[in-house]
């Protein structure tokens, strides 16, 4: 008899990233014949402004959010954000089995018990800065089998009672993988334990499974897709002049920040379905996100990797992009403001190269995740 897993992770940020990395994983078990359903954990603000309060979260986080729903409204069109909103939870619907929604631990621990084996992972779900237990497994019982798939702790390092906190909930895992060297480095730290780096889950299945995802082409004309999470006005401009001298239009998809009127056709309203659509049928990417440019290779699309914080800044998150055009062997294509120009000077990407560079990581990847899955099983 099959043993049911559930999986845990974000999926309620309105991030596009975030939403694809938790399907790509439950597709991914899925195809190896498993049952597996995300928990769809979505906090009640209550329990937000508790969660902050006791980890001692940055009080940034709240405000962040609150400019972000003020922004919202206040954009020209706003009904477009809440259309984006409503393709969110339309694509999850369609396309994932997800469990009920949980707004606190009583009702995730509750939700769990239907469950006997958790993976919890990717994304940014270990950050201390967004410290929250309950990604951590902490509402569950040391009995049960406990897997980390890719988890990102998003920094380089944190304070020393984070540190505790973090080594006591490592504790209850059976096995434990991360995303990136620098999480590694920090679970070795604190715990001894030598773990492995896996690659992100959307690297586990192909460009044909990815395909599925997309749709009909929405742009018929050629384009450039422009899609930046912190807007930078020297790469709007970087942008608007290599557009210019391909003789391309530029598409863009703004967050909740922006960047807003800056002559690109907007669309705003772009669900996760969309966004895939953009990149895939895209002449090239421009952008500063990590998914972006996975998403980019994946669709073996020329990109441009901007890179999103000064190295000197303490919330640095550049950390993931140099491990990502490291793997993919095209460092070249992370771009700074002091280097602007360079993207002239680009040679076209080797996507052979990247493709037998990922097959060969997800292959591996891949294999460790179904090993631990078979070893909790026989443990049963």
């Amino acid at each position: 008899m099959s043993r049911k897993i559930a999986k845990l992770t974000w999926l309620n940020n309105g991030n596009y990233g975030s939403v694809l990395q938790a399907l790509a994983l439950q597709k991914y078990l899925v195809n190896n014949g498993y049952d597996v359903t995300d928990l769809d954990y979505n906090a009640s603000l209550k329990t937000k402004l508790l969660n902050w309060l006791v980890n001692k979260n940055s009080p940034k986080l709240f405000l962040g959010k609150y400019k972000e729903a003020k922004r919202k409204r206040e954009y020209k069109d706003s009904k477009k954000f809440d259309v984006r909103s409503k393709r969110f939870a339309e694509f999850k619907k369609k396309n994932m089995k997800i469990s009920g929604v949980c707004k606190n631990p009583a009702e995730i621990k509750k939700e769990a018990e239907k469950y006997d084996i958790f993976i919890c992972g990717s994304d940014q779900i270990w950050s201390p800065a967004l410290m929250n237990p309950v990604f951590y497994f902490s509402f569950l019982q040391e009995s049960k089998s406990k897997i980390a798939y890719a988890p990102s702790f998003g920094v380089m390092d944190t304070t020393q009672e984070k540190k505790n906190k973090i080594s006591k909930y490592l504790k209850g895992f059976d096995y434990i993988s991360v995303r990136e060297p620098q999480g590694k480095d920090i679970v070795k730290e604190i715990t001894g334990k030598d773990v492995p780096v896996v690659i992100d889950p959307t690297l586990l299945i192909g460009k044909n499974d990815w395909k599925k995802y997309t749709g009909k082409r929405i742009i018929k004309d050629n384009y450039i897709f422009c899609y930046l999470l912190t807007p930078n006005p020297i790469y709007i401009k970087a942008v608007k002049k290599f557009a210019e001298s391909k003789k391309l239009k530029v598409v863009i998809v703004p967050t909740s920040k922006g960047p807003f009127d800056t002559g690109f056709k907007e669309m705003v309203d772009a669900g996760p379905q969309e966004w895939l659509n953009l990149i895939q049928n895209a002449e090239c990417v421009c952008t500063d996100s990590f998914h972006g440019c996975i998403f980019s290779s994946i669709f073996n699309k020329e990109f441009i990797l901007f890179k999103r914080f000064q190295d000197t800044d303490k919330k640095s998150e550049n950390s993931r992009v140099y491990n990502l055009v490291k793997l993919l062997q095209e460092e070249d294509r992370l771009i700074d403001e002091k280097n602007i120009d360079s993207i002239y000077e680009l040679k076209e990407i080797n996507f052979d190269k990247i493709n037998q560079i990922v097959m060969r990581e997800a292959e591996k990847s891949g294999k460790w995740l179904l090993d631990a899955l078979d070893n909790v099983m026989g443990r049963k």
